[in-house]
């Protein structure tokens, strides 16, 4: 995959899908960018550790716009530095019960971001999915990453 990052916009929420080796399934994700190639990673991951059950996970990551992964960036929000602590104590207290995956935990995370009031849906949590889904499944046969904002929020 070329090497060509993908510019992020400080404060901006993402919705990250990537690469797992998979035609049909990828790894989905929030990123809240807080200054340039430093960010926070929000998402749930399936792990052994835990008898292979699924699990909230936030990270500090850097590097994210050159990540090999990475197949495409969904900006979604700019959310004011004075909510990034609220913003990330919420999407903690997300559910992660059965039935989940990262894609499941991701829709139930926007919904209840959208009534409220951290982000601005336009559209349905569906209709940002596909947006999403699309252009991660059209950018992995090319091995390429790209940025866009949704059509389906107000940013």
């Amino acid at each position: 995959m070329p090497n060509t990052p993908i510019s992020f916009d400080r404060n901006g929420l993402y919705i990250l899908v990537s690469d797992i080796g998979s035609d049909i399934q990828f790894h989905w994700a929030f990123y809240l960018v807080q200054s340039r190639g430093q960010g926070i990673m929000f998402h749930v991951i399936n792990s052994l550790e835990t008898g292979n059950q699924w699990q909230y996970q936030t990270k500090p990551i850097i590097g994210t716009p050159y990540s090999l992964n990475l197949l495409i960036a969904v900006k979604i929000a700019v959310m004011d530095p004075a909510l990034h602590r609220a913003l990330a104590d919420r999407l903690a207290a997300v559910p992660d019960t059965p039935p989940i995956t990262c894609r499941l935990w991701l829709k139930r995370a926007l919904l209840e971001l959208d009534e409220e009031g951290y982000i601005q849906l336009t559209g349905k949590v569906d209709d940002i999915e596909q947006e999403a889904l699309i252009e991660a499944a059209e950018n992995q046969p090319r091995r390429i990453r790209t940025g866009l904002c949704s059509r389906y929020c107000v940013v």
